[in-house]
């Protein structure tokens, strides 16, 4: 008798053990998501990766070619091979030189760009047929537009047809997409290669009646076109007001950062991170 019931006692443990290995290991293996933004070490270009609380993703331009695939692959798992969103901010090589591959290796579900062309250009060319091949949802930016993504919110800001910028005068930077995102982690303002006439767009249209702006207001900055000269003016940068300065730039022959931009945004007290400096910079 007393062999059976040490049976019918080990029986119900053993068992009640297995269910609790069981549960552990899939408690484990659940994926944990939270909000996370990666700047590329890309070179002399922009890329980065937002990561949403909901599991969702957004690239954020590509660099220049395929290095962005070697990034992205040391960054998301193995067999992750999804992007969510990518944002072309505008047709400049070293932006969305690397997007044909990401099309190429990657399923993607939203394309958003300001909806410029690059005829002649061979990275148009491989941008046009890799696009086209891919199932996306296509959306292009020509005014102001709010997307909810988890507890996430985007605030795109330009392209506006209203701000009424002369592009073959001002150029394509100035067509850049622009967005505000707003999480747990702070404000982030991506301003793709922005200029100073999109800089005071912005200002006179949201802005004007105060000394202080919410609409541009953000903790972190991605600097505009890679810390030239031509963009981050002292009136645009004191209305943003940013605690953290994010330069993405790499060798190059046009002296980004100037040595200007870098004294005014030392004078507003953000922080300066350099993607030639500090390698991949990540905000979690």
């Amino acid at each position: 008798m007393e062999g059976r019931w040490k049976k019918i006692i080990i029986l119900p443990i053993g068992l009640l053990v297995l269910i609790l290995v069981g549960l552990y290991f899939f408690k484990i293996n659940i994926p944990h998501y939270f909000n996370s933004v990666t700047f590329f070490d890309i070179g002399q270009g922009d890329a980065a990766l937002i990561q949403f609380d909901n599991g969702q993703k957004m690239l954020v331009d590509c660099g220049p070619d395929r290095k962005i695939l070697s990034k992205l692959g040391s960054t998301l798992p193995f067999f992750d091979r999804t992007i969510d969103f990518l944002v072309v901010t505008h047709p400049d090589s070293d932006h969305y030189g690397g997007c044909p591959a990401v099309l190429e290796r990657y399923q993607v579900k939203n394309i958003i760009t300001n909806g410029a062309q690059k005829l002649g250009d061979p990275y148009w060319t491989a941008w046009q047929k890799y696009q086209g091949l891919e199932q996306a949802q296509n959306k292009i930016i020509s005014g102001k537009e709010t997307l909810i993504i988890g507890e996430s919110r985007l605030e795109f800001l330009a392209p506006d047809e209203s701000f009424g910028i002369d592009l073959n005068k001002f150029g394509g930077n100035n067509h850049s997409i622009v967005f505000l995102l707003k999480n747990n982690l702070g404000k982030f303002l991506f301003t793709g290669d922005m200029e100073a006439p999109l800089e005071n767009a912005l200002m006179n249209k949201y802005c004007s009646n105060s000394s202080r702006c919410s609409a541009l207001k953000a903790d972190y900055l991605k600097v505009g076109h890679h810390g030239s000269d031509s963009s981050s003016g002292e009136d645009f940068l004191q209305l943003v007001d940013p605690k953290f300065a994010i330069i993405s730039v790499g060798p190059n022959k046009y002296g980004h950062p100037s040595r200007r931009v870098l004294h005014k945004l030392d004078r507003v007290g953000a922080k300066i991170w350099r993607t030639d400096q500090l390698n991949d910079i990540i905000v979690k």
